[in-house]
């Protein structure tokens, strides 16, 4: 009987205002997407979710270019996702939009959190969340 590897099917999960998904790609990579709003009501559970994906990994990525809103506490859980990666010598990288980097501009001004470089004009404009998911689904 077939049975596929559980690791290939995405796993989402919504917490208050945010959702949570992960997708492992190439055996040894794992890709975490949020949307939504990211604040002290689920950073935690961010946090926990990104660490229950994690095992057997060799490179992590966190996408965060879909989140509204970003507070403070969402710092702290990107701050403990990268002391669980450390520990575990997985490589990892975080994907942020204007929400994101306008935060840790703030909160991580010496670049200590490994951030993905901007890869789209949509990173940087100010457009909100909404606007990028509408030109991503084709739908404009």
């Amino acid at each position: 009987m077939f049975r596929p590897d559980p690791r290939s099917f995405d796993q989402c999960e919504h917490h208050h205002r945010a959702s949570f998904s992960a997708s492992h790609q190439n055996g040894s990579t794992v890709l975490v997407t949020a949307d939504g709003e990211i604040d002290a009501t689920n950073s935690r559970a961010l946090a926990t979710y990104v660490e229950g994906q994690i095992a057997g990994t060799r490179r992590l990525l966190v996408d965060l270019r879909l989140v509204d809103f970003f507070g403070t506490s969402g710092f702290a859980a990107l701050h403990y996702i990268n002391v669980i990666c450390a520990r575990n010598g997985i490589d990892w990288e975080v994907r942020c939009g204007r929400q994101v980097r306008r935060l840790l501009a703030i909160c991580d001004p010496g670049g200590e959190l490994p951030l993905e470089k901007p890869r789209s004009l949509l990173d940087e404009v100010r457009t909100g969340a909404g606007d990028r998911q509408l030109l991503i689904s084709g739908n404009n």
